[in-house]
């Protein structure tokens, strides 16, 4: 019989990666949200980084999929099978060994869905299942004393949703979310090369686009050489049918993103408006917090800047915000975790 080790896990369920943490053995799993399934017999072939790299370029009796999409649930029998999955790799199939889970997720999930997934912990022999937004994760592990009688604004940039949160007293005074983020870029970058350039390029060369050429404000991106950054992108031409390969450039890129960003700028705005006024009269001082993947575009700290005339700045790790203030909450048992195990 295996001995229970009495371990906490923290896990950042995000629309783009999957972070898990264990408790004295740090993050052992920081790999793209995506699972592969064979069709026959609904067994899984690979998850993260081996399954994008599946995305794509499968036959049609492997299917390739993300289980939260635009920061829902797509699927929860795949949250279910790629949680277990990479669980079972990191406990050697000895689940036993959880005694606390702490699942951060997209503040865009519901009531339903909430309860679905602590079934989830329950269901993997976990009776101490919680779960926190990850906005409220992301401030904490970006080193914001959430608990403090200060307001404090987070936007969290991720791959589903833009979510923007107002904090104090350790909990969310109020919070708005936006489908559009780093997967929306991305399909804005494929549409663009589509209309302009007669080009179809997949979803893997539109993110490498983005990471190549992106930026909102100030001097374009430079190459070794001090000139303006280029990207070779390809795919099949929509004329002739053959493959092809196009030149692009970071002004065009800005130009697609500027455009993403207006629906951005209008929920920052309206929840600045709608912010308490002592809440908003602290934000002159503690400014507004960036994390998230795309957090990481250059410029952006300007453009928000511009928008709001109040400080804004960079989380120091944009990337891991969330699974950092998940393994402070788990260290919280008064806070966070109230049942006996």
């Amino acid at each position: 019989m295996k001995e229970k080790t009495n371990l906490s896990v923290g896990v950042d369920l995000g629309t783009s990666n999957l972070l898990i943490y264990v408790e004295g053995q740090g993050t052992l799993f920081n790999e793209p949200s995506i699972i592969a399934i064979d069709k026959a017999s609904g067994k899984v072939v690979s998850v993260g980084h081996a399954a994008a790299k599946l995305d794509g370029k499968t036959h049609d009796k492997v299917e390739v999929a993300r289980p939260l999409q635009g920061g829902v649930i797509a699927d929860i029998q795949l949250i279910r099978e790629i949680l277990l999955f990479t669980l079972d790799n990191i406990f050697l199939h000895n689940l036993d060994a959880i005694s606390k889970i702490l699942i951060c997720i997209p503040s865009e999930i519901t009531n339903t869905e909430k309860e679905a997934i602590i079934e989830l912990g329950h269901g993997f022999g976990i009776a101490n299942t919680e779960i926190e937004e990850e906005i409220k994760a992301a401030a904490l592990g970006s080193g914001v004393d959430i608990f403090a009688p200060r307001g404090h604004m987070v936007i969290d940039i991720g791959g589903g949703t833009t979510d923007f949160g107002i904090l104090s007293l350790g909990e969310v005074v109020l919070s708005k979310s936006i489908k559009i983020a780093g997967d929306f870029f991305d399909m804005q970058i494929i549409d663009h090369v589509k209309t302009v350039h007669k080009l179809e390029i997949g979803n893997q060369t539109a993110e490498k686009i983005k990471i190549a050429l992106s930026s909102l404000t100030g001097p374009f991106p430079v190459d070794e050489d001090g000139e303006p950054r280029v990207f070779a992108a390809m795919g099949r031409d929509l004329v002739s049918g053959l493959p092809r390969q196009v030149m692009l450039n970071t002004e065009e890129i800005r130009e697609v993103l500027l455009n993403c960003f207006e629906p951005i700028k209008a929920v920052l705005l309206s929840t600045l408006e709608e912010t308490p006024p002592e809440l908003a009269g602290d934000l002159v001082d503690s400014g507004i917090l960036l994390t998230g993947g795309c957090s990481q575009i250059p410029g952006i700290v300007e453009y928000f800047t511009e928008i709001t005339h109040i400080p804004v700045y960079l989380s120091e790790v944009p990337l891991t915000a969330v699974i950092d203030g998940c393994k402070k909450m788990l260290k919280m048992t008064n806070k966070f975790f109230y049942s006996e195990i």
